[in-house]
């Protein structure tokens, strides 16, 4: 019996070819490096007042590594390619039912329409409310946990983004509703 898309009998390895669908994610991971490096440049590198790391430091870096990784992955693939069995490369399985497949699909639909309304929400609720309700969500519809877990994972991410973002990278976040200027000016 062959093994899945491969051709190679169960228990062989297939051998390493450059696949089209590898090839592409991995320029496209590094074109999007390539533009957040480049965007990063109508930032300054310092701020002007204390010399500190600017706006312009974060995706400079984070652009440049993107871009380098995508392009070592890319020249990777292109030389070598890689093993279609074990490699994350989806197959097809046999042993899933149709229902199980469905719930694969329906999840699929309910995290990338997350996604968007989070990503429609954070103007309105601000960032940390905004991907803590993602959080708790989530946890609760696709991964079906309960409520006291849920909830906990939800105030355990609302924190670290806190403490992260806001009080050790010093990062303004959008307030959206919580913002004080807004409530300043009623």
């Amino acid at each position: 019996m062959s093994g899945p898309a491969t051709g190679a009998p169960r228990g062989e390895t297939a051998p390493a070819r450059a696949r089209p669908s590898v090839l592409a994610t991995h320029a496209v991971l590094a074109c999007l490096g390539g533009f957040f490096f480049l965007g990063s440049f109508s930032y300054p590198w310092t701020t002007v007042e204390d010399g500190t790391v600017g706006p312009g430091a974060l995706p400079r870096v984070a652009g440049l590594a993107l871009l380098l990784i995508g392009l070592a992955m890319l020249r990777r693939e292109a030389r070598t390619g890689t093993v279609l069995e074990g490699d994350g490369h989806v197959e097809e399985e046999t042993e899933r039912t149709d229902a199980e497949h469905r719930t694969v699909r329906r999840k699929l639909a309910v995290v990338s329409a997350a996604l968007v309304a989070t990503a429609v929400l954070i103007p309105f609720l601000g960032m940390l409310p905004t991907l803590a309700a993602l959080t708790l969500f989530l946890t609760i519809s696709v991964e079906r946990l309960r409520w006291p877990v849920a909830l906990t994972a939800s105030l355990g991410v609302l924190v670290v983004c806190y403490l992260l973002f806001g009080v050790l990278l010093r990062v303004p976040l959008p307030l959206g509703v919580f913002d004080p200027a807004l409530w300043g000016a009623v």
